[in-house]
């Protein structure tokens, strides 16, 4: 009987316990890598860490090799003439190397975001397809649906290089490299499609 009952709390507690964590007591050597808009290193860069959770103090490095305990952070990147970056960052392994591209600081208003846009054309127009553009460094970039009449617009970026992926569900159709740098506001790509790809 007393195996019975035994069982039976056991069963209780996985069913019913929930997971308890103690502090994390596992580090990673992080390295950040600044880049400008053209992919050439920054070496001034000076970088925040802050905890999510709030727990740690915030971490200020050099981007050098910095060990850090594992966990999510807001990193923060900035050096003289860039404007600074922000992202998330999820900290779960013993080594781990971010880049992170510094857009060029502006002295009065800054420019608008970037976009790309364009007109596809298809010869099936009753296909569900999505443009997407992935920055060639760092992270972000956006993505849109194709109107039935072939254009769409990606607006909100970064000026940065983006590879650009024309989308039929998980099926690339079309991709290329595209760069929106601070001049003209737009980048524009017409792509054809109807040559049967």
């Amino acid at each position: 009987m007393s195996k019975l009952l035994f069982l039976a709390f056991s069963i209780a507690v996985l069913l019913f316990g929930e997971c308890v964590q103690g502090p994390e007591t596992r580090k990673s050597r992080l390295q950040v890598l600044a880049t400008d808009l053209t992919g050439a290193p920054i070496s001034d860069v000076e970088v925040e860490l802050m905890p999510i959770s709030g727990v740690a103090d915030t971490i200020k490095t050099n981007g050098k090799e910095t060990q850090v305990l594992y966990g999510n952070y807001q990193l923060r990147a900035y050096a003289k003439g860039f404007a600074h970056a922000r992202r998330e960052l999820r900290i779960q392994q013993p080594e781990m190397i971010v880049r992170v591209e510094l857009q060029v600081g502006s002295i009065g208003c800054p420019p608008p975001p970037a976009e790309i846009l364009g007109r596809i054309t298809r010869s099936d127009a009753s296909k569900e397809l999505w443009v997407k553009a992935t920055p060639v460094r760092g992270v972000g970039g956006g993505e849109a649906r194709v109107a039935n009449s072939g254009h769409y617009l990606i607006s909100g970026l970064d000026y940065s290089a983006y590879i650009v992926s024309v989308m039929d569900g998980e099926r690339i159709l079309h991709q290329q490299v595209v760069k929106t740098y601070p001049v003209g506001g737009g980048a524009k790509l017409d792509i054809d499609l109807s040559q049967g790809k």
